[in-house]
């Protein structure tokens, strides 16, 4: 499972799947790659989901800054917006960290628990029902994935 991106490119929308199985190490080669993946996008808007992310245990605060620091990488492109959505305490604590660092070098950072309000801040609501699918998708998926190897 871990971390996976999906994109709606002609709306510059990039959808950053955070799940179990991820840890310090592949979040921080997955902001590296970003900066790669998006380089025709600028700027673009992120949702990143962490909303199905449960066992936070590969996470530590200072892995999590770290990786938000690495987005200096896209320090010409600071337009770029980002909004993180968290479903519990956890995940919204190790959020601020992220967004602690990694907000110097966007133009928007914030951290959300309401996906309708996280999309809007993004200036995406009219997109709602084709993230919804992609969001559905990946969650039908693992627990399809999970029913076969289970």
């Amino acid at each position: 499972m871990g971390l996976k991106r999906k994109y709606i490119k002609d709306r510059k929308f990039v959808l950053t799947l955070v799940q179990d199985g991820s840890d310090d190490a592949q979040l921080a080669e997955f902001v590296r790659s970003i900066t790669l993946e998006t380089k025709d996008m600028h700027p673009f808007v992120e949702l990143a989901d962490a909303t199905n992310l449960r066992d936070l245990s590969n996470f530590s605060e200072k892995g999590v800054a770290l990786a938000g620091s690495l987005e200096f990488e896209r320090t010409p492109y600071k337009q770029d917006k980002l909004a993180i959505l968290v479903s519990n305490n956890e995940a919204y604590n190790l959020a601020t960290k992220y967004a602690s660092t990694s907000g110097y070098f966007r133009y928007g950072v914030k951290i959300f628990t309401d996906f309708k309000e996280a999309i809007s801040w993004l200036g995406v609501a009219d997109l709602e029902d084709q993230i919804n699918d992609m969001r559905e998708i990946e969650t039908t998926s693992d627990i399809s994935t999970l029913l076969k190897t289970g």
